[in-house]
């Protein structure tokens, strides 16, 4: 499912944007509004808990620019695809320095914006993902590069991400939202474990999955079709 924010000071936009997303994609995308610079900053800063696509983002965010929002989204945050909004049509003529997928132009036009959405879900379900935001146990916000990691266990109602270099972080997650948010590559293999398909050196159903660094962690019954299945197309 996508991931989308609506981001704009002005609530009858918003609710105009989420029913309309709402009626054409179904289940297909979740939509979310927010109302200001500041509640997105908290949005991105750990609330999404990584899980953003797409954001609709109004230029003239009250007080804020949202051209520079979205410069900033798109150094701090890549994965994520900017739909910029606007009822100015004099600020268009500096929009693309944002680079956005797309330029909406209000009032919104119900065809526009299903194609504007149609082409940034098309971008992301294309590309590779190449790190994820997650939040911390204590608040503290984290950026994992996906291919630094190695496993994932939980710990509670938590997860420990352990990293190459003898890192790990322990993460205010559960295991099955982690792994949807990874590349395929990244897989459960049993209700308390979960590892990087490229990070592994042996791998039998007796033995389980050794990793590196001489890392061993075990695959359930229930997991060892798929485990093997993905294996085979990702093992380097």
């Amino acid at each position: 499912m996508f991931h989308i924010v609506v981001c704009d000071d002005d609530p009858v936009i918003c609710q105009q944007c989420k029913s309309l997303l709402d009626t054409h994609y179904k289940k297909k995308a979740q939509t979310d509004t927010l109302g200001s610079a500041q509640e997105l900053n908290e949005w991105l800063g750990g609330k999404d808990k990584g899980q953003t696509n797409i954001i609709l983002l109004d230029i003239a965010l009250g007080e804020a620019d949202g051209i520079e929002l979205a410069k900033q989204i798109r150094t701090d945050f890549p994965e994520i695809k900017v739909i910029l909004l606007s009822g100015y049509a004099q600020l268009a003529s500096n929009v693309f320095d944002a680079d956005p997928v797309y330029f909406l132009s209000k009032p919104i036009d119900a065809e526009k914006l299903y194609a504007s959405v149609d082409r940034a879900m098309k971008i992301v379900s294309g590309q590779e993902i190449k790190a994820v935001t997650v939040t911390g146990v204590g608040g503290k916000i984290f950026r994992i590069k996906v291919d630094e990691l190695i496993y994932v266990e939980t710990s509670g109602r938590n997860c420990t991400v352990y990293l190459d270099n003898d890192v790990s972080r322990e993460i205010n997650c559960k295991l099955s939202e982690l792994i949807n948010m990874m590349p395929d590559y990244v897989v459960a293999t049993h209700q308390s474990f979960g590892c990087n398909l490229h990070k592994v050196k042996a791998f039998s159903k007796e033995d389980g999955i050794d990793l590196a660094g001489g890392i061993n962690i075990p695959v359930s019954r229930r997991h060892y079709k798929g485990v093997k299945e993905k294996l085979a197309r990702h093992m380097v």
